[in-house]
């Protein structure tokens, strides 16, 4: 696992817990204890705005090892790239 998409998983169960505890609040303990003047709802959207933007950094993990840069091997790219 990369270290990018284990931030990712980290980010979601986070935001999942952060959920969770924003819903079992009321208002007033919420924006208290996450430190924001937004309503309830508003917060619990934007909380589950980042959650979905966190699981399709998972989801579309791009591996650039798969990437064909069109060179034969390594040879040929170190010659064109400092030639």
């Amino acid at each position: 696992m990369e270290t990018g998409e284990y931030s990712y998983k980290n980010e979601v169960v986070t935001l999942t817990n952060d959920i969770e505890l924003a819903k079992s609040m009321t208002e007033e303990e919420m924006q208290s204890y996450f430190n924001t003047d937004d309503s309830k709802e508003d917060f619990i959207s934007f909380l589950e705005d980042e959650l979905r933007i966190a699981e399709s950094h998972i989801e579309n993990n791009d591996d650039f090892s798969f990437i064909d840069p069109g060179f034969a091997n390594e040879a040929d790219y170190l010659r064109y790239k400092f030639a």
